[in-house]
């Protein structure tokens, strides 16, 4: 009976050594994994932030490059301005007009690193030009093309600040 006695004994110590075993590794694993998720959220963190910076860069490169698409449309305008004046058009020259000045309207000088004030001037000037009806188209046509100019000179402002070419 001895015999038997201890053998029981020397399982039930086997079971408990092995139970006891088992909650260590579980616990040394819970352990593990927590500082393998702590590492791994760091470094997600740190993806993030890096990312977000890159998002705010490309935000104001696109910022910038919608800006300077608004002036190049507002150059096309008024080249068409121009050419509707040649052909003697005088409703579609207006309306072009309309557009550079609508065009210029929106225009965010900050975003292409142009002066405001030069920006503000352009508007204004796009908003003086006058199209009419008349005999004598030398003066709207002038107004017209130095319009153009000036836009020209904002565009390339606005490419060498943005690092793109014209």
């Amino acid at each position: 009976m001895e015999r038997h006695a201890s053998g029981t004994r020397l399982w039930l110590t086997v079971v408990i050594v092995l139970v006891l075993a088992g909650v260590a590794a579980y616990f040394a694993g819970t352990l593990v994994e927590r500082a393998a998720g702590a590492q791994s959220a760091r470094e997600a963190r740190q993806q993030y932030a890096a990312l977000k910076g890159q998002l705010a860069q490309a935000d104001a490169r696109n910022a910038t490059l919608h800006s300077v698409n608004r002036l190049l449309s507002a150059n096309v305008w008024a080249y068409r301005a121009a050419v509707a004046l040649d052909n003697r058009n005088f409703g579609v020259a207006d309306n072009a007009i309309n557009m550079v000045a609508t065009t210029l309207h929106g225009l965010d000088a900050a975003a292409t690193g142009l002066n405001a004030a030069a920006v503000t001037a352009v508007q204004k000037q796009a908003a003086s030009v006058k199209i009419s009806v008349a005999q004598n188209l030398e003066s709207q046509h002038t107004q017209v093309l130095a319009l153009a100019s000036s836009i020209n000179a904002l565009v390339r402002r606005a490419t060498a600040a943005a690092g793109a070419k014209p």
